[in-house]
């Protein structure tokens, strides 16, 4: 029975050598480059179609025009069924095989690959520092609030103090030498991808150099035809970010938000007449279960937590939302090169397809979208929506009123965290942001200071006083003056505090608030204020603070 095995083994041995030894000649096809599933921040799943003159027997396919860097574990090729794929791999070529690769772009390529992996590497590092960071803070906050401070052990206290404090230190310090790297690293990016977007306009013989990503099949056809193939693969070396327009008329106070998409691409392919579909999933995220870590608490150390404290404050603010030092401006990249004038609605062209996890924007046009990683505006769609407008002003912090605008219902407008440019009667007035990422029924966002609103905070009367108890007494009265100068109307949302006390040592008593709405907990007051046309009105509020003549106290946040 083995006997009979290795006969068999050696005849089909037999058999696939002769095959190949008569194989026919390389075929050679272009792939089209047909679709592009666009995905939120990075990442494209590109669609090609080609076909190919095969004959009959075993050959070698090598298909042209694919991206530079796709992802060789997500490639799929479809082809009929009398056509059988051995094998396939993917490698990077030149047009012209009498210019031998220079070293310089064969190295410039890696370099640029090994670079975004770098960025890669570095953003989740600084993400997995970042959640360590928090969940050392909340740790901090946590375990050494307690006021029992029966049974301490202050050198070992000291000891596990210091360690979270250097660790800390450690970790935002390393943060930052992250984000310094990822900024010099994009700077490289950019560099190299201009050293070769300027190789693409220079001479034909230049043009010959450019190098192209290649598929090359091993395959077995049953006969000879012109055989149809299609392609997909997913690549990192795309993405697109969300941004709108909103646009208001002071008239009748009609608004329309505008979704826009930009779009960018390094993959090594220019995209030719390309329908894009931009996806609001996200591949490179995990899809793992977070776990829950137990938590421990300790005991409270006053003058080594006003250390610790400072640290876990200043990382705080660190990560306050605000642009990134590595983040694109995008007010002077170019227009995209669509059929239409950039500011078109294309809705008639948009087809909607929501899933349980995403939603899809599938655009019926033709864009070109070159390889050049600057970012193209395309439109998505525009909505007409009811909003409705409210003035807030918080002045003691700010002494503008802002308005703001406000939605109802907005979590049926499959809304993406973004930049907003705010367009008040076609004029340009600012930049907002929108920020879905709540559990509020109304999503409120700001559209921009009104200097037609006056508002003046000041301090009236101030009373000091130490009574026979050994007490000292401060009072405090303030008085706010707004003014509407509009043509119209407002309503306004007026904000001001006094402060809350931490300690019974220290007592706060609210003496007038001028029918101001009161949170007790966190001391705000809150004026409803409606102003008719060149009206103006006063608000007064007054507190006292009474506590010990020989202590000092300090306002904290």
């Amino acid at each position: 029975m083995n006997q009979f095995k290795k006969i068999s083994c050696v005849i089909i041995f037999l058999v696939f050598s002769q095959a190949f030894a008569q194989k026919k000649d390389t075929v050679f096809s272009n792939a089209n480059l047909t679709k592009a599933t666009v995905y939120f921040g990075f990442g494209a799943d590109l669609h090609h179609s080609c076909k190919a003159n095969l004959t009959s027997g075993i050959q070698e396919l090598v298909i042209n025009n694919i991206s530079l860097n796709p992802d060789i574990n997500t490639i799929q090729i479809a082809c009929p069924e009398n056509v059988t794929i051995l094998s396939y791999t993917h490698r990077i070529f030149y047009r012209n095989n009498s210019v031998k690769p220079t070293p310089l772009n064969l190295k410039s390529y890696d370099t640029l690959k090994q670079l975004q992996k770098k960025v890669l590497d570095f953003n989740n590092e600084i993400n997995i520092n970042t959640e360590l960071l928090d969940k050392i803070s909340k740790l901090i906050e946590n375990n050494f609030t307690t006021p029992d401070k029966k049974n301490i052990n202050s050198d070992e206290l000291i000891k596990l103090t210091s360690y979270y404090a250097d660790k800390v230190n450690g970790l935002r310090q390393k943060n930052y030498t992250l984000k310094n790297d990822i900024i010099l690293c994009n700077e490289k990016i950019n560099e190299i991808n201009e050293r070769l977007s300027n190789a693409e306009t220079e001479t034909n013989n230049q043009e010959d150099k450019k190098p192209i990503g290649q598929l090359l099949l091993q395959i077995i056809s049953k006969e000879t035809a012109t055989t149809d193939f299609e392609i997909n693969y997913f690549t990192r070396n795309a993405g697109w970010i969300p941004t709108y327009d909103v646009r208001v008329k002071t008239i009748d106070n009609s608004f329309k938000l505008v979704y826009k998409a930009m779009v960018s691409q390094t993959t090594g392919l220019n995209w030719n007449n390309v329908k894009l579909n931009l996806s609001t999933s996200n591949p490179n995220q995990s899809n793992a279960v977070p776990i829950l870590s137990p938590l421990y608490l300790q005991l409270y150390v006053p003058v080594l937590y006003t250390r610790m404290y400072g640290g876990v404050e200043a990382l705080a603010i660190s990560n306050a939302p605000a642009m990134k030092e590595n983040e694109v401006d995008f007010k002077d990249t170019k227009k995209p090169m669509v059929a239409d004038d950039a500011n078109s609605d294309v809705s008639e062209n948009l087809t909607l397809h929501e899933s349980q996890l995403n939603t899809n924007y599938e655009i019926d046009l033709p864009y070109d979208i070159p390889s050049d990683g600057i970012p193209y505006s395309v439109n998505i769609k525009e909505e007409k929506i009811n909003v409705s407008y409210q003035h807030f002003s918080i002045p003691k912090l700010d002494k503008d009123a802002f308005l703001l605008m406000k939605i109802n219902r907005w979590d049926t407008l499959n809304l993406l965290p973004g930049q907003a440019n705010i367009i008040m009667d076609n004029v340009y007035t600012g930049k907002s942001y929108i920020n879905p990422n709540t559990t509020n029924d109304t999503l409120e966002f700001s559209l921009g200071r009104d200097k037609r609103i006056a508002i003046d905070r000041t301090l009236k009367k101030e009373y000091v006083a130490i009574k026979k108890s050994d007490n000292k007494v401060e009072q405090y009265t303030y008085e706010i003056v707004v003014k509407n100068n509009k043509k119209q109307p407002i309503d306004l949302v007026l904000k001001d505090q006094f402060p809350v006390s931490k300690t019974k040592e220290i007592e706060v008593a609210l003496k007038d608030s001028d029918n101001a709405e009161i949170d007790q907990e966190t001391g705000q007051l809150t004026w409803n204020v409606k102003l008719q046309s060149g009206e103006s009105k006063k608000y007064r509020f007054s507190y006292q603070i009474k506590y010990p003549k020989d202590k000092v106290i300090q306002e904290s946040r």
